[in-house]
């Protein structure tokens, strides 16, 4: 084992050029020990196992962490080096990776001094620099200059897309991707895969699915397992679980290799549905035996699934995997976990002392976020959410949304949706009328508000409320749910008004099926007479 270290170390010393480590050195010899020495050094001494000295050379060598460790003053950088454009466009990428945009002018205006010419990997170097600093224009101004100078290349056209991508600007990247096609240019997946990423943060899901089947049917591009776990992922995002698993399968036909970012993206995806939750635990069970190093984000997945099944159990076997993998709770994780206990208080026939319980536990986790400084709007929601689903109003109004003042975060428009909610469970319908109205001046409400305000306005048949609430699923862009529909539809004397505001949905009250019917409220079919 030993030998297979030192053979490793050497073979980075040799490329490193600091081949004296391994050379016998007299003790009366002073050597002036180089920074990549010290480095080498420092590894020798830490590894005890061959697991370790992969993970310390893939951790502390790869391109982006060299970037960073890079002196970028110019005096200092030029030292050791020739000034030519080689040099200086390894100087424009460390620039890039150390967020250092305001030397960028300081680098034009040293080759302008030195009449150093820019080569097309420098008017790129430049182009990604002014993507990542958010100046599009200027961006857009080294590429056309590049373009003159050097013609259209695959490269260039791939850096401003790039570009676009990176400043959410889809549309003004698919536009240069068309004109790399039409200029004979054959798209790499890479490219595909940044295009797709890019209209996934957008929320434009058919064009993220017309351009992956393009890649595959068109360029007769094999996905890669990078690709398919964006798909995977936007599948958790649009809860198409069935789709998920069969890009999955698809994935282990072509044997890839299961990596985190596949497992967190299947988890997240099947965890975000309830009737899915129990299969994303199988995959994490699978993903503990497998041995895949996992980290914040399938902790944070994983959690969600046990929030939709209520499972409290596996949501501590999880917290458990977290400490073994030495992975530090963020926001994200102590919010999830609150929101394990709203799953498990959502459970039917729970004794009160189990609620309770899960309230005094669930209040511990908030206490240790609130000590590290972890408090967000999301959590103070959760809060509100388990007081709800514990039906617990008094500690509602008492302990949780006094927090919001204390805590100096807004009420937005999902607190207003649980004070609603609750309103709604306990009948007091006139004050729920009376929040809705505060809310409605305020904010849009959500869908959850919006339906709750309706069931009220349909109780109290009150018929301008009932107008209301239905002028305000077409502000929100949604329908009210079926049941509500046909409770209106199957309504003797119904108003003209209300039934022309209802012809305006895609499911009008005469035309509500018993079976769609049925299916949303979850009740079996009627015994048919022979």
């Amino acid at each position: 084992m030993f030998i297979i270290h030192t053979k490793l170390i050497a073979q980075f010393a040799k490329k490193q050029t600091i081949k004296s480590m391994f050379a016998p050195i007299q003790k009366s010899q002073q050597i002036k020990e180089s920074e990549e020495f010290k480095e080498v050094k420092k590894l020798f001494y830490k590894i005890n196992d061959e697991d370790n000295i992969k993970q310390s050379i893939l951790e502390n060598y790869q391109p982006q962490h060299i970037l960073k460790q890079i002196d970028t003053n110019l005096t200092n950088y030029f030292q050791k080096r020739s000034v030519d454009i080689k040099s200086i466009n390894f100087l424009l990428q460390a620039i890039v990776a150390q967020n250092k945009f305001d030397q960028i002018d300081e680098i034009q205006q040293f080759m302008a001094n030195l009449k150093i010419k820019p080569n097309l990997q420098t008017h790129m170097c430049f182009i990604n620099a002014y993507g990542k600093f958010r100046n599009v224009e200027k961006a857009e101004a080294c590429y056309q200059i590049a373009q003159k100078q050097f013609g259209s290349s695959l490269h260039l056209y791939n850096t401003l897309i790039n570009v676009y991508c990176k400043n959410l600007q889809s549309e003004n990247a698919l536009r240069i991707f068309n004109d790399l096609k039409r200029d004979g240019f054959e798209p790499d997946l890479p490219i595909y895969t940044t295009l797709i990423n890019s209209f996934y943060r957008v929320k434009q899901w058919k064009k993220c699915w017309d351009l992956f089947d393009e890649a595959r049917l068109e360029s007769h591009l094999k996905p890669d397992e990078n690709l398919i776990g964006l798909m995977i992922e936007i599948c958790a995002d649009t809860h198409e679980a069935e789709k998920a698993i069969q890009l999955y399968d698809q994935m282990n036909e072509m044997e890839f290799r299961d990596t985190t970012y596949i497992y967190n993206s299947i988890i997240k995806a099947l965890g975000s549905r309830k009737d899915y939750a129990e299969k994303a635990l199988e995959y994490y069970r699978k993903m503990v035996m497998t041995s895949v190093q996992m980290d914040s984000d399938t902790i944070v997945c994983t959690l969600k699934a046990c929030s939709q099944c209520g499972d409290v159990k596996i949501a501590h076997e999880v917290i458990k995997q977290m400490k073994q993998h030495q992975i530090t709770p963020n926001k994200y994780i102590y919010t999830q976990i609150i929101r394990v206990y709203i799953g498990a208080c959502s459970l039917p026939n729970l004794d009160n002392k189990i609620v309770d319980e899960y309230i005094k536990d669930a209040w511990k986790i908030f206490n240790e976020a609130a000590s590290k400084q972890m408090i967000s709007s999301r959590t103070l929601n959760s809060m509100c959410e388990l007081m709800v689903a514990a039906n617990r109003l008094p500690d509602l109004e008492g302990q949780v949304l006094p927090l919001y003042d204390q805590y100096q975060i807004p009420k937005d428009q999902f607190t207003y949706e649980q004070i609603i909610k609750i309103l709604f469970i306990e009948k007091r319908l006139l004050d729920l009328f009376r929040i809705f109205d505060i809310v409605s001046t305020k904010m849009q409400p959500t869908f959850q508000s919006v339906s709750n305000y309706l069931d009220t306005a349909i109780l109290l048949a009150d018929e301008e409320k009932v107008i209301d609430a239905l002028e305000w699923f077409k502000k929100i862009d949604r329908q009210p749910k079926y049941k509500q529909l046909k409770q209106l539809g199957t309504m003797k004397n119904l108003p003209l008004r209300i039934h022309a505001l209802m012809n305006e949905y895609d499911a009008k009250f005469g035309k509500v099926s018993d079976k769609i019917y049925r299916n949303e409220n979850n009740q079996r079919p009627a015994i048919k007479k022979i």
